[in-house]
């Protein structure tokens, strides 16, 4: 099993179980392995194989029938469904949901902030942006839209369009040695509006799920403000709540 930094062996397990019903090997409706099978599976112990189905049996990722097993719970045809606990980029999440998505660069720029550009990044007077706005499509129809503000001064390289048709936070991570650490985020169901609808060719009644977030580093320094918009008609976020003992 890959080991991930500072997060508990069943919550690794119960990602990598999650995975592989992305990835078709089961299907809404079919029984999971046993705890013993998994135990086998995964290589770990059965103690954890049971804590980590707990925690999707709480999520509603898969239905207990006792005596029976444990089968994956019946899904909205045409949603995508992630878990919105981890910061993950948008090519990681495609990848956790086992879909191909393609990238379409809008616009690249480097200008001043606004104000609430500036006080996000907590830049100080006459230091730059770049200004990343993007598509991504699955299967060629367009499925989130994005806007990601960065300071100039952490970019290594050029700017060029064809670099950012990757995953960001990988780019930010692996060339600039700008290592992610935590994101505090906002989420709120928003319209587009008929302009930038158009703009990407999605109708107007289309609803959006908005997910601006500010991403820092392990420093605590802010380093990408983001505002990213999952079509609601195809993606749903769930999240694990506990109440306060």
């Amino acid at each position: 099993m890959t080991t991930l930094q500072r997060r508990p062996l069943p919550a690794q397990l119960r990602d990598q179980i999650w995975q592989t019903v992305q990835q078709g090997h089961y299907r809404p409706g079919d029984r999971l392995p046993s705890e013993q099978e998994l135990t086998a599976q995964f290589g770990v112990s059965r103690a954890t194989v049971r804590e980590a189905l707990k925690i999707m049996e709480d999520e509603h990722l898969i239905l207990c029938r006792h005596g029976v097993g444990r089968y994956v719970a019946p899904a909205i045809a045409g949603i995508y469904s992630d878990a919105i606990n981890n910061l993950k980029s948008v090519t990681e999440l495609a990848a956790d949901l086992a879909i191909s998505l393609s990238t379409r660069v809008l616009s690249l720029r480097e200008e001043l902030p606004d104000e609430l550009v500036q006080s996000r990044l907590s830049l100080q007077p006459g230091a730059a942006v770049v200004i990343l706005e993007r598509m991504r499509l699955a299967q060629d129809e367009p499925v989130i839209y994005s806007v990601d503000h960065f300071a100039r001064a952490i970019v290594v390289g050029a700017l060029s369009p064809q670099v950012f048709e990757g995953s960001l936070l990988a780019l930010m991570e692996n060339s600039w040695n700008v290592r992610l650490a935590y994101s505090r985020a906002v989420i709120s169901a928003v319209n587009l509006g008929a302009q930038l609808s158009e703009r990407i060719e999605v109708p107007d009644c289309v609803p959006w799920i908005l997910m601006e977030q500010v991403n820092y580093d392990a420093h605590d320094r802010p380093v990408l403000y983001s505002r990213d918009y999952h079509r609601g008609d195809k993606f749903q976020f769930h999240a694990l709540r506990r109440r306060r003992q």
